[in-house]
C-alpha cells in the first residue's frame, strides 16, 4: 500500500519526500510535527511559550495600576508606569493554580486618543514580579500606557491593560 501526503506545493506524491526525511508511512503531518518544528526553531528562553500555548491552559491577569508623566527640561517626557501581572494554569475541571511568572510581556506608551494610539515606546520586557514599576522616557506627550497593550496574551479582563496617563 502506498501512502500519499500533500507537500508545500499541494501535490500528493509518496515518492517525493519533501518533509525532510519523515517516514512516508504517515499520510499527513499533525500537530506533533508542528510542535516539534516550533521547538527546534525556538530559543531556550522562549520554550515556555510553546508549553503555554499547546500543552497547558494558561490565563493572565495583566493590569495597569497607574501611569503618570512629567515634562522634563529637555522637552521629553518621563512616564512612570506601575503594572501588575499574574499567570495561572487551568485544569480540565476549571480549577486555577498560580504559576510563577517569568514571561516576556510588552510594555507600551502611546500618544493619541483611545483606539487611535500611536506607539511612542513598545518593548518586550521580562516580567518576574507580580508588581513592577517602569520609568520610560519618550519624545512626545504621552496619553496612554500599559502592559500587553495589544492583548496578545489570554487575559480575563483585557480592558484594564491600558489606562490614560495623568500629567503631573
Amino acid at each position: 500500500m502506498q501512502y500519499r501526503y500533500a507537500n508545500a506545493a499541494n501535490q500528493a506524491d509518496a515518492a517525493d519526500d519533501t518533509r525532510g526525511g519523515a517516514a512516508v508511512d504517515q499520510p499527513y503531518p499533525d500537530t506533533r510535527q508542528l510542535i516539534e518544528a516550533l521547538r527546534a526553531q525556538t530559543p531556550p528562553e522562549y520554550q515556555y511559550l510553546i508549553d503555554d500555548g499547546f500543552d497547558r491552559i494558561v490565563l493572565y491577569d495583566d493590569k495597569t495600576l497607574s501611569a503618570t508623566s512629567k515634562r522634563m527640561p529637555s522637552g521629553k517626557y518621563e512616564v512612570t508606569l506601575e503594572v501588575q501581572a499574574r499567570k495561572s494554569q487551568v485544569d480540565a475541571d476549571g480549577n486555577e493554580t498560580r504559576m510563577p511568572l517569568a514571561d516576556t510581556i510588552e510594555i507600551g506608551v502611546f500618544t493619541g486618543k483611545k483606539d487611535e494610539e500611536k506607539p511612542l515606546y513598545l518593548k518586550k520586557t521580562k516580567i518576574t514580579q507580580e508588581r513592577q514599576t517602569f520609568k520610560i522616557i519618550v519624545d512626545e506627550k504621552p496619553s496612554r500606557a500599559g502592559i500587553d497593550p495589544y492583548n496578545k496574551l489570554i487575559d480575563r479582563i483585557a480592558d484594564d491593560n491600558m489606562i490614560d496617563i495623568t500629567a503631573l
